[in-house]
């Protein structure tokens, strides 16, 4: 009855979901690049035995890397993603080796429609997809589900403990919950998960592999450089006004802003007029940083550069509740200092043990942000005993990739030979 509710629901917000896709596409056309896709309908040629990713967006795209190259070579894969950033990388990721769609919006026809194109024989939700529909249309159609890098914030579970009856349904249907930790262990038992069905795994994140890109940045011998990475709206007025404090006693200070979603840039230039100070967009990083104060890049993939060059980062998504924080193992395996805001909520085991292991620094709020800018600036061996920490945190913490692709093969190939057996 709940789902039957839920997708009601969902049919009765499809117009609000349509105009939204649309006024999106204004900044950004890719939103409207194959529309068909929300609605269950794919131009793509189906292939048998397809393992069936989803990963939302760009951070879960760039999350689950490392854990789907795995099935590459054996397995024939369709990744769904929800925004154009991720579709993007995904496509710049992995070419034409894979089937890269948009997931269809939650609504039970919708849905239908995708497995009746694809006929995956196994559904990977990364992290923190629990798609109601989705999940009670694969169940029906006997296919193992699997929550891979699962988490559950103290915000969410509150949401889910408040449908309790309903959460449990559904989550009960997916075959196994792989947890990052303890803590989200806890969480998932709480809204219903069996212990039986749920392992504590650690985060694949910690072993993502980052390539050395073959960009340049040039920058004057008494030139630094601070770098914001996957900033969002109201978070650039913030970081540049502490810029601004900061060229009061470091002239020579630069600038790199890098927005989480690069069709803002136009906007965040307007940030910086409005300081009288000169900014650039550019889409590339062969750049002269004497040409400019900042400079906002309005491209994807270079954060690894960045970080490598860069002796300071801002991680954004992290100064408003709203936004819940960004990646900060990507800098640390950069040996980048890393500062974030308050709020870390996607990323809340990851920052405990960078924080217990004083990696990195945690600000109490928006305000102290310069300070901690200056203080890392001026204190060389308090910045290098931070990255020393943040490397160390890295490095103790990968393996979680293997551990999760060895419980996910088992799935896979039960029903691979099960599908194969059929056809004989």
């Amino acid at each position: 009855m709940m789902l039957l509710i839920y997708n009601l629901v969902l049919l009765m917000l499809l117009p609000i979901m349509v105009t939204r896709i649309a006024v999106k596409g204004f900044k950004d056309k890719d939103y409207l690049y194959n529309l068909s896709n929300r609605f269950g309908l794919y131009k793509e040629s189906s292939k048998r035995n397809l393992v069936w990713f989803h990963a939302v967006s760009l951070g879960e795209v760039i999350g689950s890397e490392q854990l789907l190259r795995k099935f590459i070579d054996n397995n024939e894969i369709i990744l769904t993603v929800s925004t154009p950033t991720g579709l993007r990388h995904a496509k710049k990721l992995y070419g034409n080796k894979i089937i890269i769609v948009y997931a269809p919006w939650d609504f039970f026809v919708f849905v239908t429609f995708f497995f009746k194109k694809f006929n995956p024989i196994c559904l990977i939700l990364f992290e923190t997809e629990i798609w109601p529909s989705m999940i009670s249309i694969a169940s029906k159609r006997k296919i193992p589900i699997i929550l891979s890098n699962a988490r559950l914030s103290e915000s969410s579970l509150r949401k889910y403990l408040l449908l309790k009856l309903f959460a449990k349904n559904v989550l009960n249907k997916i075959s196994i919950v792989l947890a990052q930790s303890k803590q989200h262990v806890e969480r998932f038992i709480q809204i219903g998960v069996s212990k039986d069905n749920i392992k504590q795994v650690g985060s694949i994140k910690f072993d993502a592999i980052f390539k050395k890109a073959t960009s340049s940045i040039r920058i004057n011998n008494d030139s630094k450089y601070l770098l914001a990475a996957s900033t969002h709206k109201g978070e650039e007025e913030i970081v540049i006004d502490s810029y601004c404090k900061l060229l009061e006693d470091f002239q020579n200070l630069k600038m790199i802003l890098v927005p989480r979603h690069p069709e803002r840039a136009s906007s965040v230039i307007e940030i910086f007029k409005k300081r009288k100070l000169s900014a650039k967009i550019i889409s590339h990083l062969n750049i002269d940083t004497e040409n400019a104060d900042a400079f906002i890049l309005n491209a994807t993939g270079m954060l690894n550069i960045l970080y490598d060059h860069a002796e300071i980062a801002f991680i954004g998504g992290s100064l408003f509740k709203k936004y819940g924080g960004h990646n900060l193992i990507e800098p640390a395996n950069n040996k980048c200092a890393i500062i974030v805001g308050p709020y870390m909520k996607n990323f809340e085991d990851i920052v405990n043990i960078f924080n217990d292991k004083n990696a990195c620094i945690q600000l109490n709020s928006y305000k102290e942000l310069s300070s901690a800018f200056k203080e890392l600036l001026n204190n060389n061996e308090y910045r290098i005993n931070m990255v020393d920490n943040a490397s160390d945190v890295v490095a103790k913490n990968r393996g979680s990739t293997e551990i999760q692709y060895k419980y996910i093969q088992d799935f896979v190939k039960h029903e691979t030979n099960n599908s194969n057996n059929k056809t004989l």
